[in-house]
């Protein structure tokens, strides 16, 4: 499966020593922290919507909150966790937009004017309140088109604008990084089906080329995803 290269990449941006939250409706993001942490062994702690503290292991049901992960886990509720953002202590969050623009402003709100939207979205839940606490925030995105990285969102759910932490987006075409000096965004990996010119014409603000190296999927971390993903269900998030 392509999303594979996706949940690579989720894990290539992880480090040593963080905190990392995961949090509702976030397989990719999930099943790539614990390849992070089990495979690529960085020494990252992990929680979550689910409540546990660095659960040992998992199998992707279709709720990353599901209950079942905190089997043989200490228990670290949410609130707790967003007590460690406000403190600076929270290191990653990931959050998947539908629209993100050049500024780092994301929607998970509206599609349109907000009084009468063509699309009404799920809703920002606590993003207004992390984006700019936690120390790296990692968006989300496998529709990479000029309708979801946008110059402007229909409707600022968060932003990390005024914030001076570490901004990354994986999407279907590549991953980028928002440089704060130069206020753009840049294409920091690409993967094997796609080029630089891909991500520049499916985008719909300049972005600058920092490096064009392609995520390398091995074949023990597509073993490794399957154990965690037995029953296929990344292939919800397929492209």
């Amino acid at each position: 499966m392509r999303v594979d290269y996706v949940i690579k990449a989720i894990a290539e941006i992880l480090c040593d020593d963080e905190l990392v939250y995961v949090g509702l409706n976030s397989g990719p993001a999930l099943l790539g922290t614990f390849l992070a942490r089990d495979l690529l062994r960085k020494s990252i702690h992990i929680v979550g919507v689910a409540e546990a503290f660095n659960p040992k292991s998992i199998v992707l049901s279709p709720s990353t909150g599901d209950p079942f992960f905190l089997e043989g886990s200490p228990v670290m509720i949410t609130a707790d966790s967003f007590d460690l953002a406000q403190k600076g202590k929270l290191d990653v969050m990931f959050l998947g937009p539908v629209q993100i623009d050049q500024e780092t402003n994301v929607n998970l709100t509206a599609i349109g004017d907000y009084r009468k939207p063509a699309v009404k979205l799920p809703g920002g839940a606590a993003t207004a309140y992390l984006m700019p606490l936690v120390k790296k925030m990692v968006l989300w995105n496998l529709k990479h088109s000029k309708s979801s990285l946008v110059k402007k969102v229909d409707f600022v759910t968060g932003t990390a604008k005024n914030s001076n932490n570490k901004v990354y987006l994986v999407t279907n075409l590549g991953v980028l990084r928002y440089n704060r000096d130069k206020k753009k965004w840049e294409i920091i990996a690409l993967y094997p089906w796609s080029e630089v010119n891909d991500i520049i014409n499916n985008t719909d603000f300049p972005v600058d080329l920092h490096s064009d190296r392609v995520v390398a999927l091995h074949e023990y971390d597509r073993r490794y995803i399957d154990m965690l993903d037995p029953y296929g269900l990344r292939s919800a998030y397929d492209f």
